[in-house]
């Protein structure tokens, strides 16, 4: 038999409606899948920047791993290194109710062939618009509106 005590015993799903929780669960498990595709998929030497890279061959691109436009970034704010000719790039996750969360972070030149580009995601009902910007740190959110279209 579980027991709880203390606020866990107040917490509710109600607040959510019937059909908010699985879309935020579905909206989760999405932003983890990208979350992971980004930060497992190709990890390059050039993003790690060891002190021997000369940092003027390389853009500069803002990284956060999980952000909002209300909230900011909420997980993994950073700086990453991409040789001169690859791409910053901000993914968003949306769906049709208004949920949108932002993944900012390098692209390479390989990478590129998805720059403003809409596709269907694993998810039902969510999709993922992405935008890439050629300038440094042009995908910070203070850049993002002026230099990504």
């Amino acid at each position: 038999m579980l027991f709880m005590a203390g606020p866990a015993v107040n917490w509710s799903l109600r607040p959510l409606g019937l059909h908010g929780v699985p879309q935020a669960l579905c909206a989760v498990l999405l932003t983890v899948l990208v979350m992971k595709t980004l930060v497992l998929g190709d990890t390059k030497l050039e993003n790690l920047y060891p002190q021997s890279l000369p940092l003027n061959k390389y853009l500069h691109c803002y990284r956060c791993l999980l952000e909002t436009e209300e909230l900011g970034c909420l997980l993994g704010s950073d700086t990453c290194l991409t040789p001169l000719g690859s791409s910053c790039v901000t993914l968003h996750i949306k769906n049709s109710s208004g949920f949108n969360v932002m993944v900012s972070d390098c692209h390479s030149k390989e990478q590129m062939v998805h720059c403003s580009y809409t596709q269907a995601s694993p998810v039902f009902g969510f999709w993922i618009f992405y935008q890439c910007c050629f300038l440094d740190f042009c995908n910070n959110p203070n850049n993002r509106k002026k230099t990504m279209h």
